[in-house]
């Protein structure tokens, strides 16, 4: 007979049976015995651990007793007593909630925490769910509880079939002892009185402030909220693979790791043989998926009255999370998951350089986000003054089976190097555009960015702009003149002679004055991915002024080609309704690059008649 204490009383409970594996003798003399061979640190192919019985939902009724396991400090789980209250049925779609008080001194002050995600609990020995849920500002630790057998159903999960090159492994297997980098994190209340998923804490290091806040803006709908940790530096535990993998044994999903890092911590909640479960809800929802799954070590659960969270940091690197599901992760121990190196070299005051690598991971929805992450935090760590600066960055992307692309921006911040102004890089823009693009899939395989910063502001924005006559000739040049405000200085003219071509006699024309950066150059749109990538290298100079002259008709793109200056019957013939591949209308006549000795912004439109040949 069992007694625990609840508002200064006692009372009688059932016997609580603890699974044998918990205790660390049984599970270690299964893994050293049977599922590991001498010098081995993974489950060879064939050999199974075994998996607890299952406690089916159909049984779970008011006052049981049972007990959950988690790591309150280091690496250990612990069992603490919890008691069901009710089943919530219906609380997502075909999915019910098991819902249980926490019974123990530890639990009951700290509450369900961030990062308890996943913990078994378990009924006379028997796996009866995950904690997966709770509240934000409750005054009891009640938690949600995701039924076993929704889990394991989530386990059994068909894959897709073979083909997609993001879901495919292009490292070798792990070598056991390859380490991850650290984190720790709490997740935010809302204040909201519902059942939510428990917030997973997104330990992250060697990021900025800014580049913080920006991944947490970002990641907040998910339930993942970054938290400064500690550093990688000083001795860091080694966890056997049979201790790492145990029930209830801290385990991390990492994003990004090197000198930049950020990993989504959670707990184990079984392990079958290579294939383990855990955290009871989705980590971002992403079904299937190629992520790396790491161990890791709590050094203190932080109680909070809004939200707690476990103080976590990542160990090792064990193997890859293959499913995103609503009912949890799943993952393979021994597979290694393809990581994509990100590599930024800042250059300022003079030959002051400062060089960032991390591997980030490879989803086509995640990279930009994260490769953002990484850019952002090397400059404001290495540059973090907030003043007027010149960026000149260098991007280049190597795409697999499909060579790489080098893309060349020109910037200027008032307000230093903040993401604002790298989101208008063009070398930003182009990750997501070969990573969207709808053509074949575009498997990123680095990335590396070099920026050179000069404190100055050589900077003028277009005001205004106005012809010397309204008389517009078919044949003669034409002298724009083009108003610039340079930054904390005085207006001064460029004259920026444009010839006007003589097809355009007799016509209405739209004349475009624009800073080089803001012009899409003159090019075909693409039916390949090569043909993307050769768009994308194409561009004009920050340091420039581009003048367009344009009709509403004068020339097609079409089928990755440019045919300019077409006369009406052959467009008429081109946009047939009847192809099935109807040309795209090309607009501009005629385009003049006019150089300047600085950065140009701005962009200002005129509207003119060109006369007729025949006039005067």
């Amino acid at each position: 007979m069992g007694f625990d204490s609840l508002a200064g009383g006692s009372y009688a409970a059932s016997a609580v049976t603890r699974p044998r594996f918990l205790l660390g003798a049984w599970w270690l003399g299964v893994v050293a015995g049977s599922a590991m061979l001498p010098g081995s640190a993974w489950p060879q192919s064939g050999q199974t651990l075994p998996a607890p019985a299952i406690f089916p939902l159909s049984q779970v009724h008011p006052g049981l007793l049972g007990e959950a396991v988690t790591v309150f400090e280091g690496v250990k789980p612990e069992p603490f007593k919890v008691r069901v209250l009710s089943v919530v049925r219906n609380f997502l779609p075909k999915q019910d909630i098991i819902l249980v008080r926490a019974e123990d001194p530890r639990v009951a002050n700290c509450g369900i925490a961030a990062g308890m995600s996943g913990s078994p609990v378990y009924v006379d020995g028997k796996l009866m769910g995950a904690i997966a849920y709770g509240w934000s500002f409750a005054k009891e630790a009640l938690a949600g509880v995701t039924p076993i057998e929704s889990m394991l159903a989530g386990k059994q999960r068909p894959r897709r079939p073979p083909g997609d090159p993001f879901l495919v492994d292009n490292q070798p297997s792990l070598t056991p002892g390859q380490a991850a980098q650290p984190a720790a994190a709490p997740a935010p209340p809302d204040g909201e009185p519902r059942l939510q998923p428990a917030a997973l804490p997104l330990a992250v290091s060697g990021i900025s402030d800014a580049a913080m806040r920006e991944l947490g803006e970002s990641l907040r709908s998910y339930g993942l909220v970054p938290v400064r940790a500690g550093g990688t530096g000083g001795k860091r535990p080694t966890v056997p693979l049979a201790e790492a993998v145990q029930p209830g044994a801290t385990v991390g999903v990492a994003l990004i790791r090197g000198d930049i890092s950020a990993v989504a911590m959670g707990t184990l909640t079984q392990a079958d043989g290579k294939t383990v479960i855990g955290f009871g809800h989705p980590l971002l929802g992403l079904g299937e998926v190629n992520l790396p799954l790491v161990s890791g070590e709590v050094h203190a659960i932080v109680a909070s009255l809004a939200s707690s969270l476990k103080l976590a940091s990542p160990l090792t690197e064990i193997g890859a999370v293959v499913q995103d599901l609503p009912t949890g992760i799943v993952a393979e121990l021994g597979r290694q998951a393809p990581s994509v190196p990100v590599e930024v070299l800042v250059t300022a005051r003079g030959e002051k350089k400062i060089r960032f690598r991390a591997q980030v991971a490879l989803h086509r929805r995640l990279l930009p986000l994260l490769a953002g992450t990484v850019v952002s935090s090397a400059l404001g760590e290495a540059e973090p003054d907030v003043t007027d600066m010149l960026i000149a960055m260098n991007t280049r992307l190597d795409v697999r089976g499909a060579g790489s692309v080098e893309i060349r921006d020109q910037l200027f911040s008032a307000e230093g190097l903040s993401s604002r102004v790298l989101a208008q890089a063009r070398g930003t823009k182009a990750l997501a555009d070969l990573l969207g693009n709808p053509f074949e899939p575009a498997v990123i395989e680095r990335i590396e960015v070099e920026i050179r910063v000069e404190y100055r502001s050589d900077v003028a924005e277009i005001v205004a702009a106005s012809l010397p006559d309204e008389r517009v000739r078919p044949g003669e040049t034409l002298a724009v003149r083009v108003v610039l405000r340079p930054y904390a200085g005085k207006e001064f003219v460029e004259v920026v002679p444009v010839l006007v071509p003589r097809a355009l006699a007799g016509k209405s024309i739209k004349i475009d004055v624009a800073a080089g950066a803001l012009v899409r150059p003159d090019v075909a749109k693409p039916e390949t991915l090569r043909g993307l990538m050769e768009n994308l290298r194409v561009s004009y100079p920050g340091q420039s002024i581009v003048v367009s002259l344009s009709t509403p008709d004068s020339g097609v793109s079409l089928r990755g080609r440019l045919i300019p200056s077409l006369p009406d019957s052959a467009l008429d013939t081109l946009r047939s309704t009847s192809q099935t591949r109807r040309a795209d209308a090309y607009r501009v006549a005629n385009r003049t690059l006019h150089p300047c000795d600085r950065l140009v912004s701005g962009r200002q439109e005129l509207t003119a008649r060109v006369r007729p040949m025949d006039s005067r």
